[in-house]
């Protein structure tokens, strides 16, 4: 069994209809590719610049034949197909956000929303997360390349700053709290996050219930930083890493579309 790299320009309209084919089973009913391309396609990575990525397992001859002819051509032009051993793929691409988030946005977090003290500092006092939580959390964040582990400059005691490379820091001023750290992950006993949100992403992020404004924003920090509540589960550090990964990207320098972006 063969395995590809894929990149791939979604066409207009086509990524709902894609989820609606995943949702419904059809994709995955597809014999003898439809499994492998359902969890490939609910996993795809969407590099910013127009693209949708994932790795894709096959044996046709040429690469990708038959998931051309039942699904792909209709909903992409494929770019590149590229051979990888199998997981070499997904590894490349797992610093980019997920492609499902720029069709129809983040999912909603569920329950009420947690107390927070909204003087400074500004915590996170109720629902904070367990130690196995706050470590996938803390795990996937400094593993992301190009980021270093500080004291953060601008919070409390213990915080852990996320903070770039000096060659990598290339983003807008509102892009950083303070020299290059863009986020910063606040101790065990509260787990939530400040960052520097995409100005596109701030209606979102509250809306669906997974972060709140910052009480300085606007006055002693940019209007864009957010406090990201701490994830309760696997789940939603997914989810938390999802976010952060739009701040790092901005902070990158990359421009980050809006949610919606893709339909």
């Amino acid at each position: 069994m063969a395995h590809y790299l894929v990149r791939a320009l979604p066409k207009p309209g086509a990524m709902r209809r894609i989820w609606q084919d995943l949702e419904s089973g059809r994709i995955a009913s597809m014999r003898p590719f439809g499994r492998a391309l359902d969890e490939s396609l609910r996993n795809a990575r969407f590099d910013l610049r127009g693209h949708a990525v994932w790795e894709e397992e096959d044996y046709c001859s040429p690469p990708l034949a038959m998931e051309r002819e039942a699904v792909l051509d209709d909903a992409f032009e494929l770019v590149s197909v590229e051979p990888v051993t199998k997981g070499a793929g997904w590894a490349a691409v797992r610093t980019l956000p997920s492609l499902r988030v720029f069709v129809f946005g983040l999912p909603e977090r569920h329950g009420e929303r947690p107390v927070t003290r909204r003087g400074m500092p500004h915590q996170q006092l109720t629902q904070n997360p367990g130690p196995r939580i706050y470590s996938m959390l803390a795990d996937e964040l400094f593993s992301l390349p190009h980021v270093t582990e500080e004291v953060s400059a601008v919070s409390v005691p213990g915080a852990r700053a996320l903070v770039l490379e000096e060659d990598a820091a290339k983003g807008p001023e509102d892009a950083f709290m303070y020299g290059r750290e863009f986020a910063h992950l606040h101790p065990p006993h509260d787990g939530s996050l400040h960052l520097m949100a995409p100005p596109n992403w701030i209606e979102e992020l509250v809306a669906k219930g997974w972060a709140e404004p910052h009480p300085a924003a606007g006055h002693l920090i940019p209007r864009n930083a957010v406090m990201v509540y701490a994830p309760r589960d696997e789940a939603e550090v997914r989810t938390v890493t999802e976010i952060v990964l739009l701040s790092y990207w901005r902070a990158m320098g990359v421009e980050v579309p809006g949610p919606g972006t893709l339909t």
